[in-house]
């Protein structure tokens, strides 16, 4: 990127520039938890540090980048507790999202048109496109609604988590093999909405969503491990068996504080 997009209107530099970060957090390039030093990242693309800092307001509003009072700029982190916080509050929001709309028996076309969307996606088996039609799905269920509270709820729950999903896809190179069976389980929302009764529609969001987030703890939790090294000792394996691996169904998902994928990293420092 050339040092005269400074002399652009203000709203290109920045859009530009939120594109170009979103896309190295996204690679991997600066990691979750990392704190993200405008100076530096001024000085990489060539622009002034205030187009940087423009830039990464965007990226809060979207949830990829957080920052607290008077603290640096991080790359968003969710610890495993945070995870499982997140489609609890989802279980909940969408559920009733799913019993106002079968109450309403409004049209669901653009329902239907988010699983197709989903659908090609995954015979596509493109992870980003996967996640993105997953994310407008949701966010549809919601806005659907016509309740603005409930969408902007929905909303900050939806894209720190859909975000944060993109990162560790993408950056662990995924394929779209774990959300291949969530498919048909966005499909028994919208068959829940429609048939009613409103009552049930809600029920069934919440068990969907918890199989949600079973899957999705349970397939990080493979996908990210190390594998077993050949040397391994008696007491290596039947540690690695009594860690809930061979039991999907134990609370943990397979994952104990010292080998959670979800867990926290320490930042690094890519200033």
């Amino acid at each position: 990127m050339s040092s005269n997009q400074d002399r652009r209107t203000p709203v290109l530099v920045k859009q530009n520039l939120a594109t170009h970060l979103r896309e190295e957090i996204l690679a991997g390039k600066i990691s979750a938890g990392a704190k993200i030093v405008e100076g530096t990242w001024a000085r990489h693309f060539g622009v002034a540090q205030s187009s940087v800092r423009e830039a990464l307001n965007i990226l809060i509003a979207e949830g990829f980048v957080t920052k607290g009072h008077g603290r640096s700029a991080r790359v968003l982190n969710l610890s495993k507790q945070d995870v499982i916080h997140l489609y609890q509050l989802r279980g909940a929001l969408e559920g009733l999202a799913a019993r106002l709309l079968s109450e309403q028996k409004v049209p669901l076309t653009d329902l239907e048109a988010a699983m197709v969307g989903i659908r090609k996606a995954v015979e596509a088996d493109n992870v980003r496109e996967i996640i993105t039609a997953m994310q407008r799905f949701h966010m549809t269920l919601l806005e659907k609604t016509g309740n603005p509270f409930l969408v902007e709820e929905g909303r900050r729950l939806i894209s720190p988590l859909f975000d944060f999903t993109l990162m560790r896809a993408l950056t662990h190179g995924f394929d779209g093999s774990p959300w291949r069976q969530n498919l048909e389980r966005h499909k028994q929302i919208l068959d829940a909405i429609v048939s009613g009764p409103p009552h049930f529609a809600e029920q069934t969001v919440i068990h969907v969503m918890d199989q949600f987030l079973m899957t999705a703890l349970h397939v990080w939790a493979e996908k990210m491990q190390s594998p077993p090294q050949a040397a391994d000792t008696k007491t290596s394996r039947a540690r690695k068996k009594t860690n809930g691996l061979d039991n999907p169904d134990k609370s943990t998902n397979g994952l104990d504080e010292s080998t959670d994928p979800l867990a926290p990293r320490a930042p690094e420092n890519h200033g």
